[in-house]
């Protein structure tokens, strides 16, 4: 029998399909994600999740150890998420999800013993971290990539990315973005390049920074650039390899699995291929916004400007050029 409660999960372009006969399990309570429900449609990953025993299995082998609040373990074929807190002892996990190797279904197992010690706290089976960790994955069988970075769509709906590491301005940026009525803000933290597709698309995700800024809309890959605090603002563009070395260096990867990391290598590629890159210095000052919009390209425009004026740095999306 179907389980009466469903919820269907899309971030960059990729659907979760949930299902559990438990209410409790079907949604959380507060939260970005709810803005990344969607109506029912065909699902890459179906999952059911329901309570009981967190007992992982005894042939179960350590791939990774985050060391905090996930781990992944191997069981025969399958691939095993152990989710820990700090409330809990951390040999007991909380939640423990089972997938096929090709992660198109899988089962959550939520520890009845821990919600019965901790009966306010949220139920929700794809709660972070599991949700991002099971996207991440999802994205490393070819399909993109997950960066550290501000996303905005601009008038004409074209997608910025400005990426960077913790405390390179990603949330200060965003907010100032945040301040534009023609200006989308599809995360201050992570989004989701998709380079399967032609043109590569730019997705925003649940899982912002400080600025609490996240959107479910997306836009195709126009500009790239790697933040860099600095006096003055100024624009320098970089060569591919230097690009694709930066995005690495901000992009979430399967360390932990030679093929996952070589299909994401690629899809950084990929990115480099269709649209130039530059390094982006800024000044603590909003001004970089109007600096931006003047100046985004080579003595062209960037995001704010019309289209008929696309910016030098920025090829038309999906289409690369002679090196």
């Amino acid at each position: 029998m179907t389980p009466p409660f469903e919820t269907w999960l899309s971030i960059g372009g990729l659907t979760l399909h949930l299902s559990t006969d438990d209410p409790r399990l079907a949604s959380p309570g507060t939260g970005a994600v709810r803005e990344f429900f969607c109506e029912p449609r065909t699902a890459d990953v179906v999952v059911d999740a329901s309570w009981g025993d967190t007992v992982l299995p005894s042939d179960a082998v350590v791939l990774f150890e985050s060391g905090g609040a996930w781990r992944l373990l191997q069981a025969g074929s399958d691939l095993l998420f152990a989710c820990r807190s700090s409330l809990h002892p951390l040999d007991e996990p909380y939640a423990i999800a089972r997938f096929d190797a090709g992660l198109t279904r899988g089962s959550i197992t939520m520890s009845a013993a821990y919600w019965a010690a901790h009966p306010g706290s949220p139920a929700f089976p794809l709660d972070y971290p599991l949700d991002e960790v099971v996207f991440v994955h999802l994205l490393s069988q070819g399909k993109g990539v997950e960066v550290h970075g501000c996303g905005v769509l601009d008038a004409e709906g074209r997608a910025f990315v400005f990426a960077g590491q913790s405390g390179a301005g990603k949330s200060t940026l965003s907010r100032w973005w945040a301040e534009r009525s023609d200006v989308t803000v599809l995360s201050d933290e992570r989004v989701v390049i998709r380079t399967d597709c032609d043109p590569v698309m730019v997705h925003g995700t649940p899982w912002h920074g400080d600025a609490e800024l996240a959107s479910p809309r997306c836009g195709p890959l126009a500009g790239l650039f790697f933040l860099h605090q600095a006096p003055a603002h100024a624009i320098t563009p970089i060569s591919p390899s230097q690009a694709a070395a930066r995005l690495f260096s901000c992009a979430f990867l399967p360390f932990y699995d030679r093929v996952r990391v070589s299909a994401t290598i690629d899809a950084i590629a990929r990115v480099t291929e269709v649209v130039d890159a530059a390094v982006l210095s800024l000044a603590a000052e909003r001004s970089v916004i109007e600096f931006l919009a003047a100046n985004g390209g080579q003595g062209g425009a960037g995001p704010l400007a019309p289209a008929t004026a696309r910016p030098a740095l920025a090829r038309t999306p999906g289409r690369s050029s002679a090196r």
